[in-house]
């Protein structure tokens, strides 16, 4: 198994400055307007990103996600490189720090010394060696998918032995459905059907296999043994992706949409009492490891209104709603 060294990661990812090319005061970018700085004839705008793909940590105090803003890496105390890649936001004050200058869709191992993380259509795993400070050890950073074609949304097992994940390799017609293959880049096995619609977006608990498929209503979620037997059909209405198992494998959180629209429901893992819990552009969940609270993401692609694009936090009922992260500020150097 191939060991992927930081140093090509970050060629490709730190070091990205967005300049700012200032003639006359119609191109002032609104970054800069909105400072209290006078702008000079070149300047970087910093950025943040949106948040995505929370991951909340088995140990409950830190959430990793996907995100992009400024750091100071020579501690001069002016933020000077954007960080892309996975953050940690501490679940109770909303604090984050970057962890990995690469990566998306996170997803922990049970043992929480692990992330499974998506970078150019191939799933790698690395050792995070500690929260806070946020560290990682770069020597353990491991490529699984090295055939040829894209692979996402990685999933591990209850015993962290094995990660799932969906790909479109050797489907006939390029359709993504699900493999799973050993921690360690072995054991690679193909556990779907062909030729029947795309399956994605795999959530992996005990024996079963939570995902969507796509049938000819749409978008459902399925569950199905983790050899891809037994398959059950839970929603029946369309539109529906990303489903999470609760931590008890009692209920099913996933992400609902009507149009553009998203909203976040529930549904308990034998198909019954489907319920809506958030509404108003919410998606990318996470359940925290005692099943009490929801994470998700507010992301409304069109307008710039209060909250958007953050991460909020409710309880498992869609009750108590917050805000969690509070990232807008722009580094202006």
């Amino acid at each position: 198994m191939r060991k992927i060294q930081l140093v090509i990661l970050l060629v490709a990812i730190l070091g990205v400055h967005f300049s700012c090319d200032l003639f006359k005061n119609e191109q002032i970018p609104e970054c800069i307007k909105q400072s209290n700085r006078v702008p000079s004839d070149h300047i970087y705008c910093y950025q943040p990103s949106y948040f995505g793909s929370p991951a909340w940590h088995p140990d409950g105090e830190w959430i990793a996600a996907e995100h992009s803003d400024s750091i100071d890496t020579d501690l001069d105390g002016l933020n000077d490189t954007l960080f892309s890649g996975i953050w940690l936001i501490n679940a109770q004050s909303g604090q984050t720090k970057a962890l990995l200058p690469f990566g998306g869709y996170p997803a922990w191992n049970p043992q929480g010394t692990h992330l499974a993380v998506e970078t150019g259509g191939r799933i790698y795993t690395v050792q995070i060696t500690s929260l806070s400070p946020a560290r990682y050890d770069s020597s353990s950073i491991t490529l699984l998918t090295t055939f040829d074609a894209s692979a996402f949304f990685p999933t591990w097992s209850d015993d962290g032995q094995w990660i799932a994940f969906d790909t479109s390799f050797q489907d006939a017609k390029g359709a993504n459905v699900i493999w799973i293959i050993r921690k360690d880049g072995t054991g690679l096995r193909d556990i779907s059907i062909h030729q029947v619609g795309e399956w994605r977006y795999a959530n992996w608990i005990d024996s079963q296999i939570a995902h969507s498929r796509a049938v000819s209503g749409g978008s459902e979620i399925f569950v199905m043994r983790k050899d891809g037997s037994e398959p059950k059909q839970l929603t029946r209405n369309g539109g529906n992706y990303y489903p999470k198992f609760s931590p008890d494998g009692k209920k099913i959180g996933y992400v609902h949409y009507e149009g553009i629209k998203s909203s976040i429901h529930t549904i308990d893992a034998d198909g019954s009492n489907s319920k809506v819990l958030a509404q108003s552009w919410a998606k990318g969940l996470s359940w925290s490891p005692d099943g009490k609270k929801i994470v998700y993401v507010f992301a409304n692609q069109y307008y710039d209104v209060p909250g958007n694009g953050q991460l909020w936090i409710m309880n498992a009922d869609g009750s108590g709603e917050r805000q969690l992260t509070f990232n807008y500020g722009l580094e202006i150097q």
